[in-house]
């Protein structure tokens, strides 16, 4: 029986991706060349924008799947699809949790070094909930679809390459790196970076990414709740002034570091990385 082929190396990875953003700009590109006539009247808020944003979110997996399919390989294998117990899915709820809050008080701390830029207004003002359309689109896409579809193609495609050709330390710099980059938010930078530490190394610690898509999605699903919601009615709860309370920072702090003990703890030995 002839051996199926083992993953792909790194440099086959990242071109892969390279691929797969390129396929997605020019599937965007063409929605809107054929249902937008005139470009200009895609309002920020519009319908129009959040479909093309869940669009080019579950497109990026188009190109992962089709090499997967044609070099025969598995699925589950290669993305990373591997089940974890229920105790792991509420684990990894406390820690995209705390990530979020942490992210939230290091975006503000860099705010007073650094000005928030213009397109970051019109950032939040895209994702404004307006109408339940709105609601299904930017949850479906920015949520669950980004989570998923991310995590598989970065924490798994991507850095699952990594750790069979590199140490596990370099891989997960290199996936965040790699993640931070195709974001393409400079002013974000090290935020997702350290974000995208903390997810590598528990989809590497659990050899799955169903924890780091839902430390991914409930990352996002905070940061779309705090967009629509009025930041002076945070006041005395949430934040103190412009930032986090520092009751409710070591509180998220805790959290973080009880849940990657935890899953450290409970998963003492280094998961098995496929042959080649």
């Amino acid at each position: 029986m002839e051996e199926k082929p083992g993953l792909p190396k790194p440099l086959e990875a990242f071109l892969i991706l390279i691929a797969s953003f390129f396929f997605v700009f020019l599937v965007t590109e063409a929605m809107v060349f054929l249902f937008v006539p005139n470009v200009e009247a895609i309002e920020k808020n519009s319908v129009a924008l959040k479909m093309l944003i869940t669009v080019g979110e579950l497109g990026l997996i188009i190109v992962p799947l089709t090499y997967v399919h044609s070099r025969k390989l598995s699925y589950r294998q290669v993305f990373r699809w591997n089940p974890v117990p229920p105790v792991i899915w509420v684990v990894s709820l406390v820690v995209g949790m705390s990530v979020s809050v942490v992210g939230d008080e290091l975006d503000r701390l860099i705010s007073l070094l650094i000005p928030a830029p213009e397109w970051l207004g019109e950032i939040s003002y895209a994702l404004r909930i307006h109408t339940p359309t709105d609601f299904l689109l930017l949850f479906g896409g920015m949520v669950v679809i980004a989570a998923v579809v991310e995590e598989s193609i970065i924490r798994g495609f991507l850095q699952l390459s990594l750790e069979k050709y590199q140490d596990v330390t370099r891989a997960v710099i290199y996936a965040s790196l790699a993640w931070t980059i195709i974001h393409g938010m400079l002013y974000w930078a090290i935020q997702i970076f350290l974000i995208g530490i903390i997810l590598g190394y528990i989809a590497w610690r659990t050899n799955s990414i169903v924890p780091s898509a839902i430390g991914h999605a409930t990352n996002n699903a905070i940061a779309l709740l705090f967009y629509n919601l009025n930041q002076d009615s945070l006041q005395g709860t949430y934040l103190l002034g412009e930032h986090v309370s520092p009751i409710v920072l070591i509180v998220a702090v805790a959290g973080l570091w009880w849940g990657i003990r935890w899953l450290d703890r409970f998963y003492r030995s280094a998961p098995n990385i496929p042959d080649r």
